[in-house]
């Protein structure tokens, strides 16, 4: 709640002050952009809009077919197509971090054939997605320290930036765990027909963006791992706090960049699109699917008197509403998987933590994560 209340005083001391200017472009050029130049290869575009009717068609196609969402690729070798979706949440990610530690020593840990992120989610997918012997590189992501130095304040620089913290660390940080050994393994798990997405908000455009990270790391340039990175960096990037993330685009001889910014401004997680929670599929085929949800944070209300004021009112409200979009995004897709008879379950912090999603302490993280460890050791984590 304390940077939601340093948000809402920053925009509105801020909302007047000169910040970067940008080139202009149109809709029309943003649609048929390539973002650094890198061209999707048909079927597998390397971005579609959350609510692109292709998208809509790749699951509706994916759920009579039975398909982890590419073409020829059925079921994994337990017969099943295992979804596993992770929630923003800032220094909960460790959370994550901690149930896949403690999914490998239970050794139940399923092969997940689609794995998706938003925020520290995406920072976390691609680790999870190259399964258990990734599992050291993410905690100690997590819980050595190194994300300690993430919240450096940009003092008067933000009087003519656009954010309170600077992004330079962020950037670090990724750069520091997703190299080309990474952009390989993933590009090597694309190949098998695997699937690592995750989003963005592209504030231009007022939608949310989902990336196929295995298809951008099968291009295998350096303008690829850098498009990863990037992408890794946008959907982390909490509007207001860090600064929006600019992509370098072109559509024919028109150069300009992209902004974009955390994934969840447009939503919580990445799983079964809102226009088909109403959907049923006749066929059987989607009841070889299991959807495991991971959310970063606490589900229940927490309680706290509200100071009475412009920001505390404010910073409460959105805090509310954050949550509501959660609830509501975590209700569409489970009253999905109950009309079509689909396995869903939820993983959360208890409601009575009291961790806070900016403690980037080492002890803090280190809690969150054995919180997840042990409560995935013994299963009871999941509801």
């Amino acid at each position: 709640m304390r940077l939601i209340s340093l948000l809402v005083v920053a925009v509105l001391m801020l909302g007047g002050c000169v910040s970067g200017a940008r080139s202009s472009f149109a809709v029309q050029d943003r649609v048929r952009a390539l973002p650094m130049g890198l061209t999707s290869i048909d079927p597998h575009p390397i971005r579609v809009y959350l609510d692109d009717e292709r998208r809509l068609e790749l699951f509706r196609r994916a759920f009579r077919e039975g398909t982890g969402f590419r073409e020829g690729v059925s079921a994994g070798d337990d017969g099943v197509v295992d979804f596993l979706t992770l929630s923003g949440g800032g220094s909960n990610g460790a959370f994550t971090a901690g149930i896949m530690k403690g999914w490998t020593e239970s050794g139940t840990r399923p092969d997940f054939e689609v794995v998706t992120g938003v925020s520290t989610g995406a920072l976390a997918a691609p680790f999870v997605f190259l399964g258990p012997e990734w599992d050291d590189e993410l905690e100690e992501a997590y819980t050595g320290g190194a994300a300690s130095a993430l919240l450096q304040p940009q003092g008067l620089n933000a009087l003519v930036g656009s954010g309170l913290y600077k992004g330079e660390p962020l950037r670090a940080l990724v750069e520091r765990y997703v190299d080309e050994a990474m952009l390989q393994a993933v590009a090597a798990e694309f190949a098998k027909g695997r699937v690592l997405l995750v989003a963005t908000t592209d504030l231009d455009s007022q939608r949310g963006v989902s990336w196929d990270l295995g298809a951008i790391a099968a291009q295998g340039t350096p303008e690829a791992l850098e498009l990863f990175r990037t992408v890794l960096v946008a959907s982390a990037s909490i509007p207001g706090a860090f600064p929006p993330v600019l992509i370098s685009s072109r559509n024919g001889d028109l150069l300009f960049e992209e902004m974009h910014v955390d994934g969840g401004v447009t939503t919580p997680f990445l799983a079964i699109p809102e226009a088909l929670w109403s959907y049923r599929e006749p066929s059987r085929k989607l009841k070889s699917a299991r959807f495991h949800v991971v959310v970063n944070g606490r589900m229940g209300p927490s309680f706290a008197v509200t100071k009475d004021s412009l920001g505390g009112v404010l910073s409460r409200s959105i805090e509310t509403l954050l949550r509501a979009s959660l609830l509501t995004t975590l209700e569409g897709n489970r009253a999905f998987a109950s009309r079509n008879e689909v396995f869903f379950r939820v993983a959360s912090l208890p409601d009575d933590s009291t961790v806070s999603s900016l403690d980037f302490s080492p002890d803090s993280m280190r809690a969150v994560f054995e919180a997840g460890r042990t409560g995935a050791l013994s299963g009871a984590i999941w509801r």
